[in-house]
């Protein structure tokens, strides 16, 4: 029997319970011997979660299943697998069971052959989720316990203005003067981008510099500096010394507020309506994807309802349309900025998520998705071709599309070439500190600071039928 070893640990899990990688394959290795089945393939995600399956190796074992390249699937737990019931159940449903791939655990001692094997798989999911839960309780009782101390949550990096020693905040000097010289200056009537400029022109700090104005825009609004700590929605006394007085706090604020919305220097600060509007591109086409909508029902009741779509698919704009039959999948945008506000959200809470993305390959994803395209065009270009040459076709219609199709196969293979020698547009520093009041950014119901922040940590979305691919700046 072909039979895929499937292996995950997460690093923690390794240090805590000897899950190791090596470990974890010697013993299935030796399984699939004393069973006299085939290894085809091992499948190794070291350092990954079994919260989702978004991780590599588990997406190209489902690939080769689908390929029907393999027969079984044999992991050492079945949590190895996945920690979500949910995520555990839709596999063995959706891919193992449709594919005729029996998957077995060897440490249970049972596989999805047998109808008892599959209830009792059904039973141990439920036990691995309510493990995964109660150490996510625990871990939200410590932090709520540590806020009530007045104590920061810490998180793996220091916000500007404080080093973090021994569990506590210590000012740093230099990097405070620098946090009361931002609100002296806003309260004196500089615009953000105007005060970023003058920061980074003289001033670094643990992140780099004030390279953007999402930079700025933290250091004005968080209510850290005047000695508090905030928490979900509540605040309590800190234990650090304050940078800031809440008089001078409060005013910068009020500023803020009033300005806003107004124009500064005869630019606004933010002027696309939508979170995500300039940053989504469509795999199918490599066209771009832009915000629309619809009104629906009847008034008073009368809503409207907008949603991303690509520009070819929408052909609103002719300039715009890469590929006239191109059907990629369109967003409500209500949805598509949760998903992507959710992602943010596990970087905020997860520091080696986000240590995790910068050991990524760089733009591999968004190149991929590119390269996909090209060869679409190829083969498209080589049917035209055949047509033209049988003669089943108007011939100048043929050269027109082709002409059209090496423009676009030209273009593409630029930007491929660009993002191949692109360097990451934040450092991982600069990364931490604008996650420091990302969470309360994303809660507010403030959308212009909302795409500032979105801007800020993400180069492009690609949109992929239901696959959205991310590529953060700092990658």
């Amino acid at each position: 029997m072909l039979t895929g070893i499937y292996v995950r640990v997460s690093t923690q899990e390794q240090v805590n319970e000897g899950y190791s990688i090596g470990e974890q394959t010697e013993r299935l290795q030796a399984y699939c011997t004393a069973k006299g089945w085939d290894v085809a393939n091992v499948y190794t995600d070291g350092g990954y979660s079994g919260a989702n399956t978004d991780r590599p190796a588990l997406k190209q074992m489902i690939t080769d299943i689908k390929q029907g390249k393999l027969e079984a699937v044999l992991v050492y737990k079945l949590d190895r697998l996945s920690r979500s019931q949910k995520d555990t159940l839709l596999l063995i449903e959706d891919v193992f069971n449709p594919n005729n791939v029996a998957f077995i655990s060897m440490n249970e001692n049972f596989d999805t052959s047998t109808p008892f094997g599959r209830a009792m798989i059904g039973i141990l999911s439920v036990f691995s989720q309510l493990e995964r839960e109660q150490i996510r309780e625990r871990m939200q009782m410590g932090l709520d316990a540590r806020a009530k101390e007045g104590l920061w949550h810490g998180g793996g990096w220091d916000p500007i203005g404080y080093d973090y020693v021994d569990g506590e905040l210590i000012i740093n000097e230099y990097e405070a003067e620098q946090v009361r010289k931002i609100h002296s200056l806003f309260q004196a009537g500089w615009p953000i981008n105007r005060i970023r400029n003058y920061m980074n022109e003289r001033y670094t700090t643990k992140t780099g510099g004030w390279k953007h104005d999402s930079s700025i825009q933290s250091a004005l609004k968080t209510e850290l500096y005047t000695g508090v700590i905030n928490w979900k929605g509540n605040s309590y006394p800190g234990k650090h010394q304050a940078i800031l007085t809440q008089e001078t706090f409060d005013k910068s604020q009020k500023l803020y507020d009033e300005r806003d919305s107004s124009k500064n220097g005869g630019k606004r600060y933010f002027q696309a309506k939508h979170m995500l509007t300039g940053l989504l591109y469509c795999a199918h086409c490599g066209g771009r994807y832009f915000a629309k909508g619809s009104f629906s029902g009847h008034k008073p009741n009368r809503t409207y309802r907008p949603y991303y779509t690509c520009y070819s698919r929408a052909k609103t704009n002719k300039r715009m349309i890469k590929d006239p039959n191109c059907m990629n999948t369109a967003f409500a945008v209500v949805k598509l900025d949760e998903i992507i506000s959710d992602e943010i959200k596990k970087l905020i809470f997860n520091p080696y998520l986000l240590e995790q993305a910068t050991d990524a390959d760089d733009n591999s994803s968004e190149i991929k998705a590119y390269e996909k395209r090209i060869s679409d065009i190829d083969k498209q270009l080589e049917r035209l071709l055949d047509l033209y040459q049988m003669g089943l076709s108007q011939k100048d219609e043929v050269l027109e599309r082709i002409d059209k199709l090496n423009i676009e196969k030209e273009r593409l293979v630029d930007y491929v070439e660009q993002l191949e020698d692109d360097e990451p547009d934040l450092s991982i520093e600069e990364t931490k500190a604008i996650l420091l009041t990302a969470e309360e950014i994303l809660n507010s119901d403030e959308k212009e600071k909302k795409r500032a922040l979105t801007h800020s940590l993400i180069s492009s979305i690609i949109i992929d039928g239901d696959e959205i691919i991310i590529n953060w700046a700092f990658n």
